[in-house]
């Protein structure tokens, strides 16, 4: 099963999210399928690709609590 979550990268203190599309089961820091978009929460701003979203979605992938809060705030600005 795919799903779309974020992962941290960055340095210490300065963590910018990246949300990605991977297995379910894999590691967080495990091998992405798909580079989706990146969120940077101290400065709350950020990029995603709706379009590669929303099929995904649509096509069966389940998205994590943070991820979809994080992208309807996202889609508010």
């Amino acid at each position: 099963m795919l799903v779309i979550r974020f992962r941290k990268i960055g340095k210490k203190n300065q963590k910018i999210l990246q949300l990605v599309l991977q297995e379910k089961r894999s590691k967080l820091r495990g091998k992405a399928i798909k580079i989706l978009g990146w969120w940077n929460p101290y400065l709350k701003k950020g990029n995603f690709d709706l379009d590669l979203i929303n099929f995904y979605l649509k096509n069966g992938a389940q998205i994590s609590e943070t991820a979809r809060s994080i992208i309807k705030k996202y889609q508010k600005l």
